[in-house]
């Protein structure tokens, strides 16, 4: 799909790693919630919204300025970051970030085949999906996020936590 970007390889294990730690470092809270509908509001997740100034310790934004998704963020100025916290019993629900360009990170060092996780992209009827990207360690997908999309939630013998990383991005 042209909204949607796929980069493999653009962070080096020793980002990757730090990353990871940061994730698991991070202090998070229940909140948000992915739903629009009155039966779909009451699920809520773990979060961590990170400032500006976490992201640049991060890293994670030199990396991307510095390959060749640099492009994707012309025109754009970042809005927020949100570090999204997973298990294996959370249910997940279509939902859109109107207006906003997405940068999603999967954090996770390690994930193996069966452990499902992955994020799916729907077109605009709500039934058909478009795309699917495997959670794929290391990966950044960048995409539009008027497109609507959910996570298919982790297998129960998957790890324990699926972290990803959300940059939002809007227009200057």
């Amino acid at each position: 799909m042209n909204d949607i970007r796929v980069y493999d390889g653009l962070f080096p294990l020793q980002f990757r790693t730090m990353a990871y730690d940061f994730a698991l470092k991070s202090n998070f809270v229940i909140c948000w919630n992915d739903g629009i509908t009155d039966a779909q509001l009451p699920h809520k997740y773990l979060h961590s919204v990170f400032s500006f100034e976490d992201v640049e310790r991060l890293g994670i934004l030199s990396w991307v300025k510095n390959s060749e998704a640099a492009k994707e963020l012309d025109g754009l100025v970042f809005s927020k970051a949100v570090l999204n916290l997973t298990t294996a019993s959370d249910s997940h629900f279509l939902h859109t970030h109107p207006e906003a360009k997405v940068l999603l990170y999967y954090v996770n060092l390690e994930w193996c085949d069966g452990w499902h996780g992955e994020t799916l992209f729907f077109h605009e009827n709500l039934r058909d999906i478009v795309f699917t990207s495997p959670y794929t360690p290391g990966r950044l997908l960048v995409f539009s996020g008027g497109i609507p999309h959910t996570m298919r939630p982790q297998s129960n013998v998957a790890t324990k936590f699926r972290f990803t990383l959300s940059l939002f991005f809007d227009k200057c």
